[in-house]
């Protein structure tokens, strides 16, 4: 029986002893009714904290991503269903598996006025190429050869070798446009609060104050005549803590934020909006140490067979979240559904197993070895969940040190192989750009960047770069479904669950549903008075 606490309640039982009731999994929002009203200023909290940069290379976090996307935009945008939509570009021609040739939107403008050159294209999407910068979005261009300027309105991108993932990222920040003059000028200083930023979307930079709110103010002269967003001001805070976000948001000290905490759920419902809904995300445990104990697939087979999948599920999401056999959620199969969903059945049912988690440690030798887990403690929900895993672990024999990292380390841990350095197990929560699959697996080939531990596996290699070259939706999805069983098999990831993705704003405002696309695109001019 597990006996860690969490909060008035364990993972398996609350204090009256008796089994814990089973939270009621919340209804999942796809639409919702359009605003009527000008509001003047909303107040829109980053759960997650203050932003190191507001700097479109680096939009790859929450805090960062959810302010940028208001602000920045790329050559095209998503729209409710992934569907691609025309925003800086208004189409793409494919002539051939190697060529991708981009009309570009003529009379879009920089706020200041300046016209939206073919220049300044080529220029945002070679900065993200740019070492120096460190961005995570440098991944999509392995099989880049270059890009070129072919027209006064046109620029032309060439490949080394077929790539299907490629038109996904014309509408992510990968190919967000800053004006090149602009940030050349600003040097070091772009996207921090003395330097701003030059872009073209919705809303402009305002103002930065430092551990205090950034204020973005409505672009009237936004090229997307057909959109009029109907929020003046957006100000955003910085509200890290889970129960001073809930008391901000139930009292109205602030009007709204993604990503609400889960305990926070009882408090809020009936006093705005909080809705669910799908959600591109995956909590798992990374083996980032294959060399110690977990060297022996006996040990990540045992450590797989103690996760409390229902625990974490009912105690520490309360229900908004679904457990996973396979790195990638079904929410985030765009494509070749039936062949996805085959595969995953075929995968292992995450349910724990304690007895065969102490089998498999007991027969090997190399078990009593540490495990160090490292996980953040800006979220209480993995805080909560690494906790409750080495509780466990030590029930079956293992023996689990945790690691407890502040918000600056846990990001370390994504670029610095120095900062990984005596961890055994990474406790982390990712996100797909959009529902395809085979980008999140694509991370784990030989000698890509986020492949952490260095895992080689030729067979599962061969599939994804096979998938990639294939831009047949079934066929690709079949290569990708035999990717995932391979990779499952290895257990160098260890799924946990894909938590749905959660939106609160008070009862006077309308007009935004919960999409994950919300960190790259415009979601606040949906976004108004009732």
């Amino acid at each position: 029986m597990l006996t860690i606490i969490l909060g008035a309640c364990t993972l398996t039982a609350c204090s009256g002893g008796g089994p814990a009731a089973k939270a009621e999994a919340p209804k999942l929002t796809t639409s919702v009714p359009a605003p009527t009203r000008a509001v003047d200023t909303v107040s829109w909290n980053l759960p997650t904290g203050e932003p190191a940069t507001l700097d479109p290379v680096l939009a790859a976090t929450e805090s960062g991503g959810t302010v940028i996307a208001n602000m920045c935009e790329g050559l095209f945008t998503y729209g409710p269903n992934y569907e691609r939509e025309p925003a800086l570009a208004t189409s793409v021609d494919h002539p051939d598996p190697l060529t991708y040739v981009v009309r570009l939107r003529e009379g879009a403008e920089f706020w200041n006025g300046d016209p939206v050159t073919p220049e300044d294209v080529r220029y945002s999407a070679e900065r993200v190429l740019d070492p120096a910068f460190g961005s995570s979005w440098i991944a999509w261009a392995q099989h880049l050869d270059r890009i070129e300027i072919t027209g006064a309105h046109e620029i032309t991108v060439r490949m080394k070798k077929p790539d299907a993932l490629v038109p996904n990222y014309f509408a992510s920040p990968a190919f967000f446009v800053v004006q090149k003059e602009f940030a050349e000028k600003a040097g070091k200083s772009f996207g921090t609060a003395r330097g701003g930023v030059m872009c073209t979307g919705p809303y402009e930079f305002g103002e930065w104050t430092q551990g205090q709110r950034i204020t973005l103010t409505r672009n009237d002269a936004w090229w997307n005549t057909s959109v009029r967003p109907k929020v003046k001001n957006l100000e955003f805070r910085f509200i890290a803590d889970p129960a001073a976000q809930t008391a901000a948001l139930a009292s109205g000290d602030v009007d709204g934020q993604f990503l609400v905490p889960a305990a926070a759920r009882t408090q809020l419902e009936g006093k705005g909006n909080l809705l669910y809904g799908e959600s591109l995300n995956t909590t798992f445990l990374s083996v980032l140490n294959r060399r110690g104990a977990l060297a022996d697939p006996a040990v990540r087979q045992a450590l797989h067979a103690l996760l409390p999948y229902e625990g974490i599920v009912e105690s520490v999401y309360r229900g908004t979240a679904e457990p996973l056999r396979a790195l990638v959620p079904p929410f985030a199969w765009g494509y070749g559904e039936n062949v996805y969903e085959q595969a995953y059945e075929k995968l292992p049912v995450p349910k724990q197993d304690l007895e065969r988690a102490k089998k498999l440690v007991a027969g090997s030798p190399g078990a009593k070895q540490k495990i160090v887990l490292a996980y953040t403690t800006a979220i209480e929900e993995e805080t909560r969940i690494a906790t409750a895993i080495a509780d466990t672990a030590g029930q079956a024999g293992l023996n689990v040190e945790l690691r407890p990292l502040t918000g600056e380390q846990f990001g370390a841990m994504f670029a610095s192989p120095e900062a990984r350095k005596g961890v055994d197990l990474f406790l982390s929560t990712g996100f797909l750009s959009f529902p395809e699959p085979l980008e999140y697996y694509a991370y784990f080939t030989t000698g890509h960047f986020y492949n952490f531990p260095g895992y080689r596996n030729e067979r599962y290699d061969a599939a994804i770069a096979q998938a990639q070259s294939t831009e047949d939706p079934a066929g690709r999805a079949r290569l990708v479904a035999r990717a995932q069983a391979i990779l499952a098999g290895d257990m160098v990831n260890l799924p946990l669950v894909s938590q749905y993705l959660s939106v609160y704003y008070g009862p006077d405002l309308a007009g935004l549903a919960p999409r994950a696309n919300y960190l790259y695109t415009p979601w606040a001019t949906a976004l108004g008075g009732k």
